[in-house]
């Protein structure tokens, strides 16, 4: 399999941030390129997210696949979230509120936001109401595959990171700090890290 250049220099970079377990696991896995998991629509990509907000993954995609068998198109599915009195099976009032906010933005003005800095990106999306950190942590990794975004709401990466970090006794933070340009592909590996051990029972320490 051939890798991106990118996620060659996230695997050499990150397997120096002093963790062995860290080092390791990354000699064992190998490169992680960044996945495209809710598709390469930004918009309909923020939607998808907002749906998933506080549910497992299978929750959350039973969701969206019934939202696709009601509104069978991108623009069907646009106009219902834009009128927001649409009944959409599984998603909250507060939800669906979100929902329309998104919609109304459309292409262009999500796109004018996409193109911001960073910095100025987030703060955009987190006035509008019910999107959070989480929300734009994975739109920005997730969407619009940013390679240096992290999300210290989540609880797997809180977790683990600090578990690492005390293997070298540093400070998690200041940890998570030297993983830059690549902490996207940090919170990838953790996530990994994560799913192996639960698959393979072992507990982490």
């Amino acid at each position: 399999m051939v890798f991106s250049i990118q996620a060659l220099n996230a695997s050499q970079h990150l397997s120096k941030l002093g963790s062995k377990k860290l080092s390791d696991f990354i000699a064992q896995t190998g490169p992680i390129e960044i996945p495209c998991r809710y598709g390469e629509d930004p918009l309909m990509g923020l939607c998808r997210i907002v749906i998933g907000q506080q549910l497992s993954g299978r929750a959350a995609q039973a969701i969206w696949t019934r939202i696709e068998t009601q509104f069978t198109t991108r623009n069907a599915r646009l106009l219902a979230f834009q009128a927001a009195d649409v009944a959409l099976e599984g998603v909250s009032k507060s939800k669906t509120k979100t929902l329309q906010a998104i919609a109304l933005l459309g292409e262009k003005g999500l796109n004018q936001i996409a193109s911001l800095s960073p910095q100025e990106r987030d703060a955009r999306l987190i006035a509008l109401k019910g999107i959070g950190p989480w929300t734009v942590a994975m739109w920005n990794l997730f969407v619009l595959g940013e390679p240096d975004c992290w999300s210290d709401g989540d609880l797997i990466l809180k977790r683990i990171s600090n578990q690492f970090a005390a293997e070298i006794h540093m400070d998690r933070e200041q940890w998570i700090d030297c993983a830059s340009p690549f902490r996207s592909y940090l919170a990838l590996y953790l996530w990994a890290f994560n799913d192996q051990a639960k698959l393979t029972d072992v507990t982490i320490r």
